[in-house]
């Protein structure tokens, strides 16, 4: 580690948690542009780990579009940040709903942030044992 709090090359751990917590402020508002904004140009977004990636602010904005289909809103209810340097951790519960009842996903994210300050990449860790319907204990 760096005495600037970095790990090798990427953003200080300032900047990492600031752009960890834009990534957040944009789902809370359902601001597409401020999420595409969090990331670099070139980023490339794993969601869930194990699927294709989506590379580059376009495709992560189709990948925005399709969880927001059919006018589904989600409100993340963070749980912790942990910043090391140019990378985070986000436990998170996002909490989907739709016309028809909701559910929530139970999610912890790893991220890598770039000297811009941009989220590089990331990636999106859950599995169908994290979702569960909305209901007065999950909200």
């Amino acid at each position: 580690m760096t005495r600037e709090g970095t790990v090798g090359t990427g953003a200080s751990a300032q900047a990492t948690r600031a752009a960890v917590e834009a990534y957040v402020r944009a789902w809370a508002s359902g601001d597409r542009n401020a999420l595409l904004e969090a990331f670099a140009e070139d980023a490339t977004w794993v969601d869930p780990v194990g699927t294709p990636p989506w590379i580059g602010r376009a495709r992560i904005g189709e990948f925005w579009d399709g969880a927001h289909a059919n006018g589904a809103e989600l409100t993340p209810e963070v749980q912790r940040i942990v910043v090391c340097g140019n990378e985070a951790i986000l436990l998170f519960r996002m909490i989907v709903r739709t016309s028809g009842g909701g559910m929530y996903v139970d999610a912890c994210d790893h991220m890598i942030v770039n000297e811009a300050g941009k989220i590089q990449s990331g990636r999106a860790f859950w599995d169908q044992g994290c979702i569960g319907p909305l209901t007065d204990s999950a909200r």
